[in-house]
């Protein structure tokens, strides 16, 4: 058995790979980068998970859903002025807004 961990922690292929840098999948165009190695998340073979297409097609469904019925902008203060929006990286929680 492969330990995919570790192919998906590689820092040669993804540097300092125990950061949260989402920017790491972007083209320099901001187009979404085209990694075969990211399609390992669901495992190979006979014990792929058989949920991927599921999930795949829910996270595209409720993401269009909410840009479609919602209008997604940063919050104003008082004045009318953009509040900045100041993202934080907890180790045990991830990204913190």
């Amino acid at each position: 058995m492969r330990c995919f961990r570790a192919i998906l922690h590689d820092p040669e292929a993804y540097p300092e790979p125990d950061k949260f840098k989402p920017e790491r999948f972007l083209n320099e165009d901001g187009t979404i980068r085209d990694d075969p190695m990211l399609s390992l998340v669901f495992g190979i073979g006979k014990r792929i998970c058989p949920g991927r297409h599921l999930v795949e097609a829910t996270i595209f469904i409720v993401t269009s859903s909410v840009l479609s019925v919602f209008k997604v902008t940063k919050a104003k203060d008082e004045n009318g002025n953009e509040i900045p929006v100041k993202v934080a990286i907890a180790p045990n929680r991830g990204a913190v807004m």
